[in-house]
């Protein structure tokens, strides 16, 4: 289950702790996301089914790739004629898969 930007939804942090029903999981993704990453959110917004499910974590709500993928008609950016773009390339090399490795499970 890849995400537009190229993220493993099955391999995030918190899509595993929030179809697993683990808190403890939860709880570890906010405070990998609180102090690697530098964002310092809510511990309810940390519930995920998948980017294309109703239930989206806060912060892939918000993706300006699904976004840019729905303008194009096109499910990711990978099937993108122009991919990668220079803002898919950065976001990429700095963020997708970044969470899952910091909890060891990429």
């Amino acid at each position: 289950m890849r995400c537009c930007c190229g993220q493993d939804c099955t391999q995030c942090i918190i899509y595993r702790a929030t179809v697993g029903g683990d808190e403890d999981l939860r709880a570890r993704a906010q405070a990998i996301y609180r102090d690697v990453l530098g964002r310092d959110l809510p511990l309810e917004e940390f519930y995920c089914l998948g980017v294309f499910s109703n239930t989206v974590f806060s912060l892939c709500g918000e993706c300006p790739w699904v976004a840019c993928c729905k303008q194009r008609g096109i499910r990711t950016c990978e099937e993108c004629l122009e991919f990668p773009c220079p803002e898919i390339r950065a976001y990429r090399e700095k963020y997708v898969n970044r969470p899952s490795e910091l909890w060891g499970n990429a």
